[in-house]
C-alpha cells in the first residue's frame, strides 16, 4: 500500500525534522558553520527542538496521546514543552556515548550524533503512524503549522502561556550563555599535534610511533582561536592503554603524564613544545593530549598519536 497524499501531507512536521537535519548538515561541513551568528540562529533552535521532536513523535505517535485530559485532540503545547526535555536528554546521551569514542565531545560529532538520532527517531514516527487509522494520527500539515503555532504562543489557558513563557526563556537563556561564552572566552578553532623531524623543526606527519619507556619524545601542540578576546586553557597530557571495540575505544589504563597552561591572542595561533617520558610499556598506546576550559571537566577538543613503547634496554 502506499501513502496517500493527504498522508504525506499529515507528515509534514516529520518531513520538517528531515529537512532540519539535511539544513544542519550542510551547515556543519560548510564554512558558514564558523559564522557565529549563523551557527547559533540554525543550530540552537535545531538543538533544543527538533530531536526532542522526533523522539516525541516516535513515542506519541497517537493525537490526544500529550493532552492534559483524555479525548482531547492533540495537544502541540505539550508536544513542545516535551521537545524541549527530549531534546536535552538526546543530546546528554549523545555526547555521553561520544565521550568514549575516538571522536570525542566535539561539535561536528555531537551534530552528527543527533542527526542520527532524529533521522531514527522519525523513521521510527512515520512507521507507527502509518499503522494508526488517519483521524488518530498526530500529524500535521502546512496550512495548520501557522494556526497551532499560534495556539500554542497565545493560547491553551494560563497553564499554557506559563510553560510557553518557560520555553522562550529557556531559548533566549542558552542564547545568552553561547553569546557571553563567546565574548568572554573565545573560541577555539584549532587544536593539534606536530611531529619533530631530524632537524628539529616541528612538522606535521613526523609524529613519534616507536620509543622506550622513559625515553624523552618531543612533539608540538597547536591552539588556533578566533574572536575579539584571548583564549586561555589547560592542556593535559596522558598515556592510555585502550581497546578498540568497533568504533568505541575504552581506556584500561591512563596515566597522567603532565599539565600546563596555553594562552592564545584573539585572531592567533601557538605551538608549544612538549617532552614527555612514557612511563610503562605497550604494543599500541595512545598519547592523548586534552584541551580544557578554566574551571571545566570537560575536555572542549583532544589529539592523540599512537606510540608502540618497549621496555629500556
Amino acid at each position: 500500500m502506499t501513502a496517500s497524499g493527504s498522508d504525506r501531507t499529515a507528515a509534514f512536521d516529520l518531513v520538517a525534522a528531515v529537512v532540519a537535519v539535511a539544513l544542519v548538515a550542510v551547515l556543519v561541513v560548510s564554512p558558514l558553520g564558523a559564522v557565529r551568528p549563523v551557527a547559533i540562529a540554525v543550530g540552537l533552535p535545531f538543538v533544543l527542538l527538533v530531536p526532542g521532536y522526533a523522539l516525541v513523535s516516535a513515542v506519541f505517535p497517537s493525537a490526544g496521546e500529550t493532552a492534559p485530559l483524555p479525548g482531547e485532540t492533540t495537544s502541540w503545547l505539550g508536544r513542545l514543552g516535551l521537545s524541549v526535555g527530549g531534546s536535552v536528554v538526546a543530546t546528554a546521551v549523545v555526547g555521553g556515548v561520544l565521550d568514549f569514542t575516538i571522536w570525542g565531545f566535539q561539535r561536528e560529532a555531537v551534530a552528527a550524533g543527533l542527526c542520527l538520532v532524529t533521522l531514527a527517531a522519525v523513521a521510527v514516527a512515520w512507521y507507527r503512524r502509518r499503522a494508526l487509522p488517519p483521524e488518530r494520527r498526530a500529524g500535521t500539515d502546512a496550512g495548520t503549522l501557522v494556526a497551532r503555532t499560534r495556539s500554542v504562543v497565545v493560547g491553551e489557558g494560563p497553564a499554557g502561556t506559563l510553560l510557553t513563557l518557560v520555553v522562550l526563556l529557556s531559548v533566549a537563556g542558552a542564547v545568552g550563555v553561547v553569546a557571553q561564552e563567546s565574548s568572554q572566552r573565545g573560541a577555539v578553532t584549532e587544536f593539534y599535534v606536530l611531529g619533530e623531524n631530524d632537524s628539529g623543526g616541528l612538522v606535521a606527519d613526523e609524529y613519534p610511533s616507536a620509543v622506550s619507556v622513559g625515553e624523552p619524545t618531543t612533539v608540538g601542540i597547536g591552539v588556533g582561536a578566533t574572536g575579539e578576546r584571548p583564549f586561555d586553557g589547560t592542556v593535559v597530557a596522558s598515556l592510555e592503554r585502550v581497546t578498540r571495540e568497533g568504533d568505541t575505544v575504552r581506556i584500561r589504563e591512563s596515566t597522567r603524564l603532565d599539565r600546563f597552561n596555553v594562552t592564545v591572542a584573539a585572531g592567533e595561533t601557538t605551538v608549544r613544545r612538549h617532552t614527555v617520558q612514557p612511563p610503562f610499556a605497550g604494543e599500541r598506546l595512545r598519547l592523548t593530549y586534552r584541551l580544557y576550559r578554566p574551571g571545566s571537566d570537560r575536555p572542549l577538543r583532544q589529539v592523540h598519536v599512537w606510540l608502540a613503547v618497549t621496555e629500556s634496554t
